[in-house]
């Protein structure tokens, strides 16, 4: 069993993991299957090699004298994109066609067996890859690496789950002329999670042309539909973006989109006759997290308050958004922070023994218990995680805050939820209770 890393409660909020993930006893079913596939895929290449060399054989011992007259053919290679020097300073070419690539079955074909220098290198590679026997945590590993830390940044590839289905050469990465130590090329990996999920990751292998091993690996950051950030920056960084329009509140809401590609800010709201920039505010750029508004109610006679949710990130296990009140002029209300007024009125209580955690809290004179199994994660956090998720939200004009509370990385047994009223200067919490679910 490897120790738990410092870094992967880092990992462990990003995707593909999920918020249950897989216990110890399915991850031995998956190996178990694993094992079988390997050894029927043995057994095919044993036989196949068997019927290929055998009749290999008697034509050779037949007609020797025949075949020692032909020169063998040279292997004709297949456009590609012109990438750094070989050994002797000559460019190198590789032999990839752009896209080309797929299952194990395809890498592990006659074809790509006969690939030669770099090729070779990112064919063995992708193999290990697909095996998950890149020699990370141990075990088999093939020669293709500079030095041992050039495997690091693969190491949730070289686990059981998620694991890689398919391989594509996305493109090769041409460099300058000058430049000839190296080839870069950029993988485009298709990967499956337990849940089950499908989706896309990039990486850029760097080889060595001096001696044909992998230097350097890099995750390449991708939109949703598999585009590498960096390209989908150059075509739209600077890009204004309609964010929120509300003809009936005479309402705009715009921004723009920022280098990486990512993040959209600074955001400019026209509201009635007036119109400001706030430097401050920023949206992650995706359609489906744009900003919510609502008009809330302050009081008899008092004028409504504008509230914009903005979601500053997302991913598994980690969801942050943010309230901004803006009052008719555009200038600023302050709310109070859901997390801090939910640790001030939050109790609990972690106990563990006979291989059993149990945590219980408890919140306004209600008490919620969850046991756990001591297997069912690698770490559990002693004192109650707030903060990986903040939801803002309306009911009518009633704006309400969610905070779940954390026991591991992946698990959030419980949610407390804030409604907040307008005490005539700042929006205040007036309840806090527990929720089942999220919002």
């Amino acid at each position: 069993m490897n120790e738990w890393r410092p870094d992967w409660n880092r990992r462990l909020a990003r995707p593909p993991f999920k918020q249950r993930r897989f216990r110890n006893d399915l991850m031995e079913r998956v190996e178990n299957k694993l094992r079988v596939a390997e050894e029927k895929r043995d057994r095919k290449a044993w036989i196949t090699a068997a019927l290929t060399v055998t009749p290999i054989l008697l034509l050779a011992a037949g007609g020797g004298i025949w075949f020692a007259q032909v020169e063998p053919s040279l292997p004709v290679p297949v456009q590609g994109v012109q990438d750094a020097g070989g050994e002797s300073g000559e460019t190198f070419r590789s032999t990839f066609k752009r896209r080309a690539g797929g299952d194990f079955e395809w890498w592990n074909s006659a074809e790509n067996a006969a690939k030669q220098d770099s090729d070779r290198t990112i064919v063995t590679f992708v193999k290990a890859l697909m095996q998950r026997e890149l020699g990370v945590w141990g075990g088999p590993t093939p020669d293709i690496w500079n030095n041992p830390e050039v495997k690091q940044p693969l190491e949730r590839y070289d686990v059981s789950s998620p694991w890689v289905y398919e391989v594509y050469v996305d493109t090769t990465i041409p460099v300058e002329e000058k430049n000839k130590e190296k080839t870069i090329y950029r993988l485009r990996l298709l990967l499956r999670d337990s849940v089950p999920l499908t989706y896309q990751e990039m990486i850029d292998v760097h080889v060595r042309s001096d001696n044909h091993k992998i230097g350097h690996i890099e995750q390449v950051e991708t939109d949703e539909a598999g585009m590498s950030l960096e390209a989908y920056a150059r075509e739209n960084q600077g890009k204004e973006v309609l964010l929120k329009e509300e003809p009936a509140l005479d309402l705009k809401i715009t921004g723009s989109l920022r280098p990486n590609a990512s993040m959209i800010y600074p955001i400019r709201v026209r509201y009635g006759g007036a119109e400001r920039t706030f430097d401050d505010w920023d949206n992650v750029d995706n359609e489906s997290y744009y900003p919510q508004v609502s008009m809330l109610q302050t009081g008899d006679g008092e004028e409504e308050v504008l509230a914009v949710i903005l979601t500053r990130g997302y991913g598994t296990g980690v969801y942050e958004s943010t309230v901004k009140l803006l009052r008719r002029d555009l200038t600023e209300v302050s709310a109070a922070d859901p997390v801090l007024v939910a640790s001030s009125k939050l109790t609990s209580t972690v106990t563990a023994e006979e291989g059993k955690r149990t945590f219980q809290y408890t919140l306004g004179g209600e008490t919620r218990t969850f046991e756990y199994n001591e297997d069912d994660a690698g770490l559990w956090l002693d004192q109650p995680g707030l903060g990986s998720i903040i939801r803002y939200f309306f009911e009518g004009n009633t704006l309400y805050a969610s905070v779940p509370v954390q026991v591991s990385p992946a698990e959030f047994p419980v949610t407390i939820r804030l409604k907040y009223k307008y005490d005539g200067a700042v929006f205040v919490v007036e309840d806090v209770t527990f929720e089942d679910d999220l919002h």
